[in-house]
């Protein structure tokens, strides 16, 4: 028999030649509609101003805990990039990394490092802003309380606008 429960999907574009087509296409579909795409691009322009709103945020709750962290979320996430996140990269201009954070389910993210993440917070994947670990958590909702709403209520803007950006995207370029 069966099981319902499936196992995650393997991140897309695994390989090196496989990203760089990816974003070479996405490339060519935001030449090839530029003029119809001013939409989409609005809607990347907000979801990179609410995500630059939680920055301080994020870091500070960082700065609390990964530090003394005897077992690091970075080492056991399975983070890559979707087509929402490439979208929102290359409307906003923002340089793509050399490729995805792990080519494989379980592999270590090739861009943790023992000092944090070695990409800019605006060219993390998705995953890795909104995804806060028990520690964080516990903090957010104690020491920071006052922040928990702005952040649930920017997160959960940010998800909407991200959604809209891929839907407007394919309508135009479909």
């Amino acid at each position: 028999m069966k099981s319902n429960l499936s196992l995650p999907p393997a991140p897309p574009w695994q390989t090196k030649p496989a990203w760089q087509e990816a974003n070479r296409s996405i490339d060519g579909l935001i030449q090839r509609y530029a003029d119809k795409l001013s939409p989409a691009v609005t809607l990347a322009a907000l979801v990179r101003a609410r995500l630059e709103s939680i920055f301080n945020i994020l870091d500070g709750l960082c700065i609390e805990s990964c530090p003394r962290c005897p077992d690091p979320c970075c080492l056991h996430a399975s983070p890559w990039f979707d087509y929402r996140d490439l979208l929102f990269l290359h409307l906003n201009a923002v340089a793509t990394p050399v490729s995805q954070p792990i080519d494989v389910l379980n592999a270590t993210c090739r861009y943790f490092s023992l000092r944090g993440c070695t990409l800019e917070r605006i060219s993390r994947p998705w995953i890795c802003t909104w995804y806060l670990c028990p520690v964080q958590t516990g903090n957010l909702n104690s020491r920071r309380s006052h922040q928990r709403k702005d952040l649930a209520s920017a997160l959960n803007e940010i998800k909407a606008f991200r959604k809209a950006l891929e839907e407007t995207f394919i309508r135009v370029t479909a």
